[in-house]
């Protein structure tokens, strides 16, 4: 467990320098920056260089129907929403290519400098930056295939010390290693997904008036902002029941104002 926490340690090193401050502008589409852009993306790119920017993001919804799990697309496509004035959708993608590779500094600073405009910040007041670093070091899926993999490792040494007792005294203390690393990646999975709801979206539009239940007749009990990270309840009908996360309160919001991540 110890070697697997410093590999982690050592992992996130050199991320400290990258930690958000929350100052400048978000970073340039990664299609004109260092990383080698592919051939399909240039239209994107030369849209976003020509400042069409809602043709570029159109180009880049387009591009992300083939490939949902692109992460540059959906940095990409939050540049372009971002430059079109629409927080909310800009913050949404963020958050989907951050879930994807939480370890990408650019995709890191964009989230929490869009998440700024919006109210909120990337890492939890009260958290130390390099904490929120080194739990976010993996996406749910690598954590997932992880333990799976330390998984089976105990297992095949646990059974080789079945088969092979002559080997016992030497593999024992490795099974235990293994069965440690398998608890600790296990945990911290369970971890994730426990403090990242399921069901997660982002307000979309100004404003957005949060009702006491589904439709317009109910009270208005609060007014969400444009970009704040919620939490999705329920649903009836066209109505959605919301927790927002930061003012921890409740209602309903029409299913158009929020973007499901």
């Amino acid at each position: 467990m110890t070697s697997v926490l410093l590999a982690a340690a050592m992992l996130a090193a050199p991320l400290w320098a990258a930690i958000p401050s929350g100052n400048g502008e978000p970073l340039p589409s990664r299609d004109g920056g260092s990383m080698a852009a592919a051939p399909a993306r240039s239209e994107g790119q030369r849209l976003y260089d020509l400042g069409d920017y809602p043709a570029a993001a159109d180009w880049y919804l387009q591009a992300l129907r083939a490939d949902p799990r692109d992460a540059n697309l959906d940095f990409d496509l939050g540049n372009c929403l971002f430059k079109s004035g629409k927080t909310g959708r800009a913050i949404a993608a963020y958050e989907r290519a951050f879930a994807i590779r939480p370890r990408d500094s650019d995709i890191r600073q964009n989230l929490d400098y869009a998440l700024r405009r919006a109210g909120e910040e990337l890492t939890p007041p009260g958290v130390p930056p390099l904490l929120f670093l080194l739990f976010h070091l993996f996406s749910e899926r690598e954590l997932a295939g992880l333990q799976w993999l330390a998984w089976w490792l105990m297992l095949g040494l646990a059974g080789l010390c079945l088969w092979r007792q002559t080997l016992r005294p030497r593999l024992l203390s490795w099974t235990a290693a293994a069965a440690a690393v398998w608890i600790l990646l296990a945990g911290w999975w369970l971890a994730l997904r426990g403090i990242n709801p399921q069901r997660r979206g982002v307000i979309v539009t100004p404003a957005a008036e949060l009702r006491s239940g589904p439709g317009d007749n109910f009270n208005v009990s609060f007014t969400v902002p444009e970009g704040r990270r919620v939490q999705i309840l329920s649903n009836d009908g066209a109505w959605l029941e919301l927790g927002v996360l930061k003012e921890g309160v409740k209602g309903w919001l029409p299913a158009a104002s929020v973007e499901e991540l």
